[in-house]
């Protein structure tokens, strides 16, 4: 994710400290192995979105891989007030947490024209793995979807689609996935090798709730080239309709009904005057 240089300070291990100050040894797993969990939390009107969710997720991924946190009152404490100092109110939170019990939180500021942007997708050359030991969990083990965004960059879009490695549609580098075709809505399923989003939670409810037909299960390519609309969902930049694909138009090329209902109605359910500058009726 492109995001601003995060702020001044840093809670890490349960005291506030300067960011530069806020380093780990070579030697911990977090840096060995990428051995830890994380969340990425966006912040609006200076308060921490679906905190909750957030950490409930972070501890279950925590059990799963043996990665000690602190206190769930002592990180609430630390996601409220660093959200409160992002500037502008607008931006995003992360903590992290190594296998070493080393844990810090820390913020920043990101444009608000990055919530609902229309984006464009290129397929990536390579394949997840759906029985991989880390499927399905937020690691510290990132470095592939680094890569994977920065070869969508090389090739002149904003976000690279993974496939499984039976051939199926997964899920962006930083984003789930949501195809539209004759008002049904299909996504990939978590079996699918996906790490299940909370705002994808949210779009899924939100489609329901429109009267559309939801489906979770294989997302093959060619439903993507077919399709009347698509959109990503993800916790910092919310619902962005996905307008091209490969170097081609998805659907008409312009965010479509379907997309914009969904956002507003997302947009509503997490509290959001405004769900982005691209899914707002016009």
């Amino acid at each position: 994710m492109r995001f601003q240089q995060c702020g001044s300070e840093v809670w890490m291990d349960g005291r506030w400290i300067a960011a530069v100050e806020a380093t780990l040894p070579v030697t911990d797993p977090a840096v060995q192995f990428g051995f830890g969990v994380f969340e990425t939390l966006a912040v609006r009107g200076g308060r921490a979105l679906e905190r909750g969710e957030h950490l409930a997720r972070l501890a279950a991924c925590a059990a799963r891989l043996a990665v000690p946190l602190p206190e769930a009152r002592d990180l609430e404490e630390a996601l409220d007030r660093a959200a409160a100092g992002v500037p502008g109110g607008f931006g995003w939170l992360r903590v992290i947490a190594s296998r070493s019990g080393r844990c810090a939180v820390f913020s920043g500021a990101m444009d608000p024209e990055e919530e609902g942007k229309k984006v464009t997708a290129v397929l990536l050359p390579w394949r997840r793995g759906v029985e991989e030991a880390f499927s399905g969990l937020k690691t510290l083990n990132y470095g592939a979807n680094v890569f994977g965004l920065e070869e969508a960059a090389r090739r002149g879009a904003e976000e690279g689609l993974w496939r499984n490695t039976r051939g199926h549609l997964a899920e962006g580098c930083s984003s789930n996935l949501f195809v539209v075709r004759h008002r049904s809505v299909f996504t990939p399923a978590p079996r699918d090798g996906i790490l299940p989003g909370i705002v994808r939670g949210m779009a899924i409810e939100a489609a329901r709730r429109l009267g559309l037909a939801v489906h979770e299960g294989k997302v093959r390519l060619p439903r993507l080239l077919v399709a009347d609309e698509a959109f990503l969902t993800s916790s910092t930049r919310g619902v962005r309709p996905l307008v091209g694909f490969e170097g081609r138009p998805v659907g008409s090329g312009s965010p479509g009904p379907v997309t914009r209902a969904i956002a507003r109605d997302v947009a509503r359910v997490r509290g959001i005057a405004r769900p982005g500058p691209d899914v707002v009726q016009r």
